[in-house]
């Protein structure tokens, strides 16, 4: 499992499609890789850890535009 999909990076973390696809456009999280044809998001397991740091930086009450990793 070298790459997941963005359905699976949303499943494995509790997400939505939507926000992986919002933090894509802040650049707060890109993913590892875009399909130049299919315009198709694959992410790297080892970006979850990221993820979980951005979830548990919202719950101290950050904003996202002031999370910088």
């Amino acid at each position: 499992m070298d790459r997941l999909s963005i359905g699976q990076m949303a499943e494995l973390n509790h997400i939505s499609k939507q926000t992986l696809r919002y933090y894509d456009r802040i650049k707060l999280l890109e993913p590892y890789i875009v399909d130049e044809e299919t315009g198709y998001r694959y992410y790297s397991i080892k970006q979850s850890a990221r993820l979980d740091m951005i979830q548990y930086m919202k719950s101290l009450g950050m904003k996202l535009e002031d999370i910088t990793l």
